[in-house]
């Protein structure tokens, strides 16, 4: 999944950074951005049905976000990293568009997050290439 993510970046951005710590997803991404400046924008790594595509369009429609089903954040964009705060978890959509103004977007390859293997089937036939490759692997095993 990570990799379907991460070449969806690549077709729009230069760089991808790929973030994890101790402490969570928020104080990992704030850590991560501190030595950033300008616009940005924050994908998590369980979307293997995202595209190219739709990163452009969050990210040029910053503030925006993009909720999974449950309320949570899969991804924000930003106009400056400086307006980013660690605001993850249950219910992180709502308190992301309260403080950033955020555009609610609804994107399906970015709002359909995979949790569990019941996630993964539900999106089977929109993922990536190399999530594509990883269950046929499977398959053959």
């Amino acid at each position: 999944m990570l990799t379907d993510v991460t070449t969806a970046v690549h077709g729009v951005a230069k760089e991808a950074l790929v973030v994890d710590g101790p402490g969570g997803q928020g104080e990992a991404v704030a850590a991560s951005l501190v030595v950033l400046k300008g616009p940005v924008t924050i994908v998590n790594a369980d979307l293997p049905c995202v595209t190219s595509d739709e990163l452009e369009q969050l990210s040029a429609e910053a503030p925006a976000l993009v909720a999974a089903a449950d309320g949570t954040t899969n991804a924000i964009a930003l106009r400056d990293v400086a307006d980013f705060e660690p605001l993850y978890g249950p219910g992180s959509a709502s308190r992301f568009a309260a403080h950033l103004g955020a555009v609610p977007l609804e994107l399906p390859g970015i709002r359909d997050d995979v949790d569990t293997w019941d996630d993964l089937e539900r999106v089977r036939d929109r993922v990536g290439k190399h999530t594509r490759r990883y269950l046929k692997q499977l398959a053959r095993a």
